[in-house]
């Protein structure tokens, strides 16, 4: 019956947060401890956590005094977390009451770590289930382009707080910890069945809807990766991210990127390649 640390990260979304962390506390595996990391470190979030925690202890309410953003607040939560295993959970989402269960009783656990399909829903009240490939390797997760193992995760504690999320990250932090992960610990598993919620909503704030973030996480990417990304499939991410956020006409992604941002791409782009020759 290992201790298992359900890490939610929140920011601005007490309604939300609530059901997040219900979720948790229905689960049919009771060992566990859930750690609600307040991003905004509000008065009102810290009430309604700290009201939940004195019904049962297993809650707990944390500030994140790292560097603002989730990863900050996930390492928050990791290096305060007493469990041998990590699993997150974002505030806008929910977990099925079996997700810890079946993660525990699955015996490849001493992979990079697990993930699962999803159940993804709606404005309009429709559902689908997302079903995920059977495995995530590094190879396998750059040649896909994108990370199809999404940030809710089980993972051992000595692994993650071996790669932590970089909280330098402007967006898909979650794609640069898969690759981090499978890079230096081999092969992760899906479990094959929908072990959680993702809420579908146009009226949800996330940084994977802001398209400057967007495409400078996806270009810091293809910098931090570069030796793993094939020549080919570096232009090709790049390319199909900005036609995923502008759009089949690629001129407007082109003149979106202004002369100063094109001027910081291609410094970053020189440095790394002149730190990689020297590490050769």
């Amino acid at each position: 019956m290992p201790l298992v640390s359900i890490i939610i990260p929140t920011y601005k979304r007490q309604e939300l947060v609530i059901k997040a962390v219900n979720s948790a506390q229905r689960q049919t595996y009771n060992n566990i401890e859930i750690l609600v990391c307040d991003d905004e470190k509000s008065n009102a979030t810290k009430q309604i956590i700290e009201y939940i925690s004195t019904i049962d202890e297993r809650v707990k309410y944390l500030v994140n005094n790292r560097k603002k953003g989730a990863c900050g607040a996930r390492n928050t939560g990791i290096l305060a977390a007493h469990g041998e295993y990590i699993l997150f959970l974002d505030d806008d989402n929910e977990m099925l009451p079996e997700a810890v269960e079946t993660f525990v009783q699955d015996d490849r656990t001493p992979a990079a770590f697990l993930y699962a399909w999803k159940k993804r829903i709606y404005d309009n009240g429709k559902t689908k289930i997302e079903h995920e490939p059977p495995t995530a390797t590094n190879k396998l997760l750059t040649a896909a382009l994108s990370n199809y193992t999404d940030i809710f995760i089980f993972v051992k504690s000595e692994h993650i707080r071996s790669v932590l999320p970089d909280e330098d990250m402007p967006a898909c932090q979650d794609y640069d910890l898969s690759l981090r992960l499978t890079k230096q610990f081999g092969t992760a598993y899906c479990v094959e069945k929908p072990l959680y919620i993702y809420r579908s909503s146009k009226t949800l704030e996330r940084i994977s809807d802001n398209p400057l973030k967007k495409y400078r996480g996806m270009r810091k990417i293809v910098l931090k990766h570069i030796d793993d990304f094939l020549p080919q499939d570096r232009k090709k991410y790049i390319y199909n991210t900005r036609k995923k956020l502008y759009g089949i006409n690629l001129k407007y992604a082109f003149a979106w990127l202004n002369t100063k941002e094109a001027l910081r791409e291609l410094k970053r782009y020189i440095k790394t390649i002149i730190k990689r020759s020297f590490q050769r």
